[in-house]
């Protein structure tokens, strides 16, 4: 009788604190691998002042915790005469002096330096208007296979003609075409789809095994050119992940391309947002934004990505590391003023700052890592956004969240089918605190609480 009341005593006891319970993680329940979280830069920034972007590079990568970057770089305009007459070869003499030069022995050389940090989920992204002869801002119907030369050239150059060798893994040989111009040349669907398979075809020519393409790193109208790559099983051959830009409180985008994907016939594809943040007002030209701090820019971007990480991405790229000059809009020179490390002087752009981004997102960047799966996670809680991710090869749990309610919120949750985790390092950022390492949240039979500070971001990290 003793024994039957003690069962029954431990089983009520179980379901009274079940009942009290508002978030679940359920590691049982497995969703995308992640890929690679980072940053887009702007190479050229390396020929202003080399020894100031090795430092922001090395926090960005030591630091931040970033594995992945996005090179971003115009124009696309630098094959300024056509090298010859056959789209299908490479007249080397002349691709030689235009790749030897400083506007790209600096993406050279800001790969090599990645490179001896430990980084090669690079994405070589060149951005703006096509050579006049094909058509400037407009790519003209005929010219699909000499813009792929011109791209292949630029890689094959990089990859096998350069020394030292250098590795990178990802071309994105247009940006946003659907923009009018603006960012990259605008082509119809079909011309967008004879590009990338006429890559496709001369990285196979060219044994370029390991690199691989992305895209449509569109803007609005990126669903035909989806289309137009999936359908192209040449170009699918080269291509692995889809690329996807958004900024602002908007998961449709990602949703959509995770949903059409899913719905292909190449459903073990992925997709990654290859641009996101929270929308900085006229920084494109030039401009500071009224704040970089967190309640109003890096919070919500924080809550942003993370919704897009729930809809399925695989990885993210933040726009973007440094304030750096660029051709935008309309093909005039002007700063972006966007950076997770800022400039205080255009004049000297050799001085960075870091801001507040920096430490909001260390908080999703230093945990999670390529190859950790997200996993189930839901919460009760309103004003509250979680995920959760398991490192299946370092036994690790990362649980992070937005908490954009006004007052704190208490967390009482359980952590499903991790057996031995006894103890959950915390950390939050808030207006007030970067990245602070809070008092350790203890695990009783898989249950924990703790309360999470008002308009905050929080981690907590477990090791089996």
């Amino acid at each position: 009788m003793k024994k039957n009341s003690a069962i029954f005593f431990i089983s009520f006891l179980m379901m009274f604190v079940a009942s009290g319970q508002n978030t679940r993680i359920n590691a049982s329940v497995t969703y995308q691998t992640m890929a690679g979280l980072g940053v887009n830069i702007n190479p050229q920034s390396w020929n202003v002042n080399p020894d100031s972007v090795k430092k922001v590079l090395d926090s960005l990568v030591f630091g931040l915790g970033c594995t992945s970057f996005r090179l971003m770089y115009d124009d696309c305009d630098w094959e300024v005469r056509n090298d010859n007459n056959d789209p299908n070869v490479y007249n080397w003499g002349y691709y030689d002096s235009v790749y030897s030069a400083p506007r790209f022995t600096c993406v050279w050389n800001t790969i090599e330096y990645l490179n001896s940090k430990g980084i090669s989920d690079i994405t070589l992204s060149p951005d703006g208007a096509a050579p006049s002869w094909m058509g400037g801002t407009t790519l003209h119907e005929g010219f699909e296979e000499e813009y792929a030369e011109m791209m292949s050239s630029m890689v094959n150059y990089g990859l096998k003609r350069r020394v030292p060798a250098i590795h990178f893994v990802l071309l994105s040989p247009i940006n946003e075409t659907t923009c009018g111009g603006n960012e990259g040349a605008a082509m119809k669907p079909e011309q967008l789809a004879a590009v990338f398979a006429n890559i496709a075809k001369h990285l196979i020519d060219d044994h370029l095994d390991k690199l691989s393409l992305i895209g449509p790193d569109d803007c609005q109208g990126w669903a035909a050119n989806y289309h137009a790559m999936v359908s192209n099983s040449l170009a699918m051959s080269k291509i692995f992940y889809f690329g996807q830009h958004d900024y602002g409180d908007e998961t449709k985008k990602i949703r959509d391309l995770v949903d059409s994907i899913k719905h292909s016939s190449y459903p073990d594809r992925g997709a990654i947002m290859t641009e996101a943040n929270a929308v900085c007002k006229d920084c494109d030209g030039g401009t500071y934004n009224s704040s970089y701090g967190f309640t109003q820019y890096a919070g919500p971007a924080y809550k942003f990505i993370l919704q897009h990480i729930n809809a399925g991405a695989n990885g993210v790229l933040i726009w973007e590391g440094y304030d750096s000059r660029y051709h935008h809009p309309n093909r005039t020179l002007t700063w972006s003023m966007w950076g997770i490390y800022g400039v205080n002087d255009t004049l000297r752009p050799d001085v960075y700052t870091v801001r507040n981004h920096y430490y909001t997102f260390k908080q999703l960047y230093r945990f999670v890592k390529p190859g950790c799966k997200r996993i189930q996670s839901s919460t009760e809680l309103a004003k509250m956004t979680i995920s959760a991710f398991f490192d299946p090869k370092k036994k690790t749990l990362v649980i992070t969240g937005k908490n954009d309610s006004d007052r704190a919120q208490t967390i009482q949750g359980i952590v499903e089918n991790i057996p031995g985790l006894s103890t959950m390092k915390y950390y939050f950022t808030d207006e007030t605190h970067s990245f602070f390492r809070g008092s350790d949240v203890k695990l009783n039979h898989k249950s924990f609480s703790k309360s999470i500070p008002p308009s905050s971001v929080f981690t907590f990290v477990a090791n089996r």
